[in-house]
């Protein structure tokens, strides 16, 4: 496989790990409380959304994807509560509700009689079908997945901004909207998401030079090709989002009423018309499901081997998780982006200073030794 290729296929790998259930609600939020000082919103939102999660990737690589080596300088009990704080943030008690609760908002329209927790439930069962045992579910999902949630964003983004009315004027400063776009960047928790899933990366790249010829490829390599891949996966995402901003500030219009997990088909509604809803409200639906699947199984490993040390079974595991889950999303979407949001406020610019002085104390004695 070319250097070309296999910097384009991580990349793409990238965007489909960091592009979740937030990542398709908060940017539309975004635009629509920014509307014409939409452009300051963006830049907030990209420096936590886009940099800030590449600068927690590529540090993982420096340590070649080992994300115990990476945070061994804190001790090892800050180092085991911080990653289990990440994780029950990332599982049952975050991210994991509230792809329920984006899922729902939806299919929602489609199924507007039902009730939330019959819905919670059924996700809930259906999550843990998919986990129940190690298999290629998840890899089938996102095969098939990818192609047609870009798809379906692309062809959302360019329609929308053609046919979309203009942009109303901002109510607040300019200053206010990109801090707005720093906190809810904060709510994509894609930071913490890279600390998990780099060690995949690192793997990936690792097994594909291997596999050019070269059997022993060193950390500066790696982080290299890294770099590359990783400016790949933020052009993507940085493209997605500022097309969602743009979205939300031009549709606002008809977004007052609408709660933000239903904001994206509410759009496609007026953007495509109502026979190109159940579309997107699929592809909503399953984008929730793919990411909650990869979540669960990252928790459900961690409680199982590292917290119980394989005392309680994976079936056990997996009915614990899914119970706080599936609890925590009847508090519902707004409430569960506040709980969050009070957490990551303090937690996020703590992890990022974090990662800058990794990669800089990587760098330095990278440097001493080649010198």
């Amino acid at each position: 496989m070319s250097a070309y290729k296999i910097v384009l296929t991580a990349g793409f790998a990238m965007f489909s790990m960091f592009f979740g259930s937030g990542n398709l609600v908060f940017p539309l939020l975004i635009g629509f409380q920014s509307l014409s000082h939409h452009s300051y919103a963006i830049l907030g939102l990209l420096v936590t959304a886009v940099c800030v999660p590449f600068l927690g990737l590529l540090g993982i690589i420096q340590f070649q994807g080992n994300r115990d080596s990476y945070f061994s300088s804190l001790g090892k009990f800050t180092a085991f509560a911080l990653v289990l704080l990440m994780l029950t943030l990332m599982g049952p008690f975050g991210v994991m509700p509230r792809c329920i609760t984006v899922a729902f908002g939806g299919l929602a329209v489609l199924t507007p009689g039902m009730p939330f927790w019959v819905f919670s439930l059924g996700f809930c069962l259906l999550l843990a079908a998919l986990i129940w045992q190690r298999n290629k579910i998840v890899s089938i999902i996102g095969l098939f997945l990818t192609p047609f949630k870009l798809g379906s964003i692309i062809l959302l983004i360019i329609f929308g901004l053609w046919y979309g009315p203009d942009v109303m004027p901002a109510t607040q400063t300019s200053t206010h909207a990109f801090w707005l776009g720093i906190s809810q960047g904060y709510q994509t928790m894609d930071l913490i998401a890279a600390f998990f899933f780099a060690t995949t990366i690192y793997e990936y790249l690792q097994l594909r030079l291997k596999e050019a010829g070269q059997l022993n490829p060193s950390v500066p390599q790696l982080f290299r090709w890294g770099l590359s891949a990783s400016l790949v996966g933020a052009f993507l995402l940085s493209v997605v989002y500022v097309g969602f901003t743009l979205l939300g500030a031009k549709y606002a219009v008809y977004l007052d009423n609408i709660p933000p997990e239903s904001m994206l088909v509410e759009i496609a509604k007026h953007a495509l018309g109502a026979y190109a809803m159940p579309v997107v409200a699929f592809t909503l639906a399953i984008s929730c499901l793919a990411t909650a699947t990869v979540l669960a199984t990252l928790v459900v490993d961690f409680l199982q081997q590292d917290i119980s040390r394989n005392r309680l079974s994976r079936p056990q595991s997996i009915a614990i998780t899914l119970a706080l889950t599936f609890g925590m999303s009847l508090l519902g979407f707004k409430t569960i982006c506040q709980f969050l949001g009070t957490i990551l406020e303090w937690i996020y610019p703590l992890l990022v200073v974090y990662a800058v002085i990794q990669i800089a104390r990587k760098s330095f004695r990278a440097g001493l030794v080649v010198s």
